[in-house]
């Protein structure tokens, strides 16, 4: 009895470390994404069919089942459940080519449906040639019949060959009267490419010259003067050519001038809603400008160049505006400024090093730093009166500048 016991206890001791193995092996696999199996794969591919846009609108349901199906057996193969996710797979690919085949389907049937149309029309043609076959056998029998009278024989022969030559200049007449109508129409339609640009206005000249020919051309047409209308429809063509080509760079120039311009305005607009800060809209030279003035008692404690304790918060909102997508492509400054009082030399200093503490905030609130530049200009920019507490405060402040052209 003492020997069976201690091989059960010993039997039940190998069974749980066996187990404990199995378990440790189970999650350390599952713990790793398996290879993605094939019929996953193949799913994926069948969704990326160009087809399958015609599929969803014929079997919106199985298109939908389908794309079940694929969330399915990717998650089932990221969970290591691999049986199950070639499962969803197959599932989603019977979805899938069911209704890939219910498009291809359709489309056959219209396919069909066009060749009947086309077979109902070639069966109506065969009926008018063979009855018109048989109106020239009809004519064919009474010219023999009348073969014993030469002379009418001729006559109608000459008739015919008449009626020929007349048939062959009204073709020839219609024929140059439709080239005639293209070329106009191609003349025309130059001049409409040229307004696109804008040519009356960017090229006058060359615009006028092409509408005045355009209308001859025309005149001549009405007149029944192919050959001249054709001309002068081939000179309007190409004026109305060389009016767009000279119209086009000053058209897009001001075209991308006025987008810049309406640009700046959004952020004027956006500008002047800044807290705390005084804004403003000039010109400098070649140069137009959004200025965004922040008062220095704002940032600085008396004349210190590094930003003072919760004093920086101002300059969040303003990071936010410059750092928006439709504004990146604007060039910013920053300027500082003091007022007059003091050494040149040592106003300018102070300047230049507000300049580069605002610069390197506005660099830490992601606003990028090849868009900026710095510049210190003292006192020598007063915006108020110097003489006055009030006008010297003023004076110094850091201008953080939005430039455009």
């Amino acid at each position: 009895m003492k020997t069976a016991e201690t091989g059960r206890i010993a039997m039940s001791t190998m069974l749980r470390s066996c187990f404990l193995s199995l378990l440790v092996t189970t999650l350390v696999v599952g713990c790793a994404t398996p290879p993605k199996p094939r019929e996953l794969d193949a799913l994926e591919e069948l969704r990326a069919d160009p087809g399958l846009s015609a599929a969803r609108k014929r079997a919106p349901d199985l298109c939908k089942k389908a794309d079940k199906a694929l969330a399915a057996a990717t998650d089932k193969w990221q969970s290591n459940d691999l049986g199950e996710s070639v499962n969803h797979a197959l599932l989603g690919q019977i979805f899938y080519r069911h209704a890939l085949a219910l498009a291809d389907q359709d489309k056959s049937n219209a396919r069909i449906a066009e060749a009947e149309d086309a077979l109902a029309v070639i069966e109506e043609e065969q009926k008018a040639v063979q009855k018109d076959l048989d109106d020239e056998k009809e004519k064919i029998g009474l010219l023999n019949k009348a073969a014993q009278q030469s002379e009418e024989m001729k006559s109608l022969a000459a008739q015919m060959a008449a009626d020929k030559k007349a048939n062959e200049e009204k073709l020839a007449q219609e024929k140059l009267r439709a080239d005639t109508g293209d070329r106009i129409a191609d003349a025309e339609l130059a001049l409409k490419t040229a307004d696109t640009v804008d040519a009356e206005k960017y090229a006058p000249e060359l615009y006028k010259s092409a509408s005045q020919i355009l209308a001859k051309a025309q005149a001549e047409f009405q007149a029944g003067q192919m050959e001249q209308a054709q001309a002068s429809a081939g000179i309007a063509k190409k004026t109305a050519q060389d009016a767009a080509a000279a119209a086009k760079p000053s058209y897009e120039r001001d075209a991308a001038a006025e987008a810049i311009r309406k640009k700046a305005d959004a952020f004027h607009a956006d500008a002047l809603r800044l807290p705390g800060v005084n804004v403003r809209r000039d010109i400098k030279g070649s140069l137009q400008r959004v200025v965004i003035s922040v008062p220095a008692t704002l940032l600085f404690i008396k004349r210190q160049t590094v930003i003072g304790a919760g004093k920086d918060m101002v300059l969040n909102p303003i990071g936010e505006l410059l750092k928006k997508p439709e504004y990146a492509s604007f060039p910013v400054q920053v300027i500082g400024h003091t007022d007059s009082r003091g050494r040149a030399s040592s106003n300018l200093a102070l300047s230049a090093a507000r300049a580069q503490t605002v610069y390197n905030a506005l660099v830490t609130r992601g606003v990028e730093a090849r868009r900026m530049m710095t510049n210190g200009q003292g006192g020598a920019d007063p915006i108020a009166d110097g003489r006055t507490a009030a006008g010297r405060a003023a004076n110094h402040r850091v201008e953080i500048v939005v430039l455009y052209q």
